[in-house]
């Protein structure tokens, strides 16, 4: 992965408060890999988006959703897995609200999560972060 630093108004560079996470096989899963990007923000945002990168696939219940993607029906299977990369992001907050390492009060970090579940992708963000899905085919 590729990331640099931004410019402020003056011209100065900026701290790059980027972080990303690349998880093969989640929680000894060979068939769950889970993705991530995250974009700090505020004084503190180098340090938001590191404990996320270290922290989400932690809080990610790999038994929910293998039973979510063992649905018959895709879009109740889609919906179910939603709620567990929900359910990510909130464990999270939580983590950054009782977290005594670093002043998080006006810091944050932008988030999206990629996970591929026996070769289906789920995608979910906070923020303003997105995602793009590319081939190495065709312009």
């Amino acid at each position: 992965a590729y990331s640099i630093a931004g410019v402020n108004r003056e011209g100065e560079g900026k701290d790059n408060q980027d972080a990303y996470v690349a998880v093969p096989e989640v929680g000894g899963d060979p068939g769950m890999h889970l993705f991530g990007v995250f974009d700090g923000h505020g004084a503190n945002g180098h340090e938001v988006s590191s404990l996320v990168r270290h922290s989400a696939a932690r809080f990610l219940n790999v038994a929910a959703v293998r039973a979510a993607a063992g649905h018959p029906d895709g879009e109740a299977r889609a919906a179910a897995v939603e709620v567990e990369l929900g359910e990510v992001f909130l464990q999270l907050q939580s983590l950054l609200s009782v977290q005594v390492d670093f002043d998080s009060e006006g810091s944050g970090c932008t988030a999206i999560l990629a996970l591929c579940v026996d070769g289906e992708l789920y995608v979910a963000n906070v923020g303003d972060s997105r995602a793009v899905l590319a081939s190495g085919e065709g312009r």
